[in-house]
This record gives structure tokens, C-alpha cells and sequence, in this order.
């Protein structure tokens, strides 16, 4: 019993810490940034990624071990949309990922990376819809949670 409210506070744990990094992320991304600034967008799509992992860790064990278990679940449709929701983000997530990354032989090198208006809004568009993806992934789980999409 136990073990499940704990694996349960760790899949709503790691989805709180993938919403506020890919917040944090939203708010440092500017047309001209510093080195500093570029290196903390990085750490914190470093968390997007750990936390996204942990999310479908903790959720798939929810699945499988501690709760209704899986038939349950996937003859569920929201848990379905839930789960394409999920799979959608992480997606999408690639986009701002990829050009994170290629920012680091400038940041190795000491300079700050030059975004263009366009490149700036496109990260940001990405990464807002990650944020609107989750907030589809929470109202899924709650109709699911009340017995709805079975």
C-alpha cells in the first residue's frame, strides 16, 4: 500500500517538475541571451528530459503494479488520449532539444548563441504546446480518475 502512494507521489512529482522546467524554459528564451542564460535553458531541458522519463517510469510501473491494472487502463479511452498526448509532447520536445544542443560548441567556446526573432518564436511555440499538451494529459487523468472512458 505504501509502495504505491510512494511510486504515485513520484509520477506527480516528476510531471510538476517537467511543467516548471519547460516554464523556466519559456521565460529564458530572448533574441539575445548570455552565455549563462543558454547554459541554464540547457540544464533545464536536461530536467525536461529526466522528469518526462520519470513521468512515464512512475506511470507505466502505476500501470503494470499498483493499480487497476493494465486492462484496465488501456480498454480506457482517456487513457489512451492521455498516453497519445504524452507521446505527441515528447515529440515536440525534440525540436527545442535539438537546437539546445547545437548551441554548445558556442557555449564551449564562450559565446552566447544569436537567435533570430523567427528561431526564438519557434522554440517558444514548441514549448508552449508541450505546456498545452500536459494540461490535455491532466484533464484526461482527472475524467479517467472519475470513471470516465471506460
Amino acid at each position: 500500500m505504501i509502495a504505491a502512494a510512494l511510486i504515485a507521489f513520484g509520477h506527480f512529482l516528476a510531471f510538476f517538475a517537467l511543467a516548471a522546467a519547460l516554464v523556466l524554459e519559456l521565460a529564458l528564451i530572448v533574441e539575445s541571451m548570455s552565455v549563462e542564460t543558454a547554459k541554464r535553458i540547457q540544464r533545464a531541458d536536461r530536467v525536461v528530459g529526466i522528469a518526462a522519463t520519470l513521468v512515464l517510469v512512475f506511470g507505466l510501473l502505476r500501470v503494470f503494479y499498483f493499480e487497476k491494472g493494465s486492462e484496465y487502463y488501456f480498454s480506457n479511452t482517456f487513457f489512451l488520449i492521455k498516453l497519445g498526448l504524452f507521446v505527441i509532447a515528447a515529440l515536440i520536445s525534440l525540436y527545442p532539444t535539438i537546437q539546445f544542443a547545437r548551441w554548445n560548441s558556442e557555449l564551449n567556446q564562450g559565446i552566447a548563441p544569436d537567435l533570430t526573432t523567427v528561431a526564438a518564436k519557434r522554440l517558444k511555440s514548441a514549448i508552449h504546446w508541450e505546456l498545452v499538451l500536459i494540461g490535455g494529459i491532466i484533464l484526461c487523468a482527472s475524467l479517467m480518475a472519475k470513471g470516465f472512458g471506460a
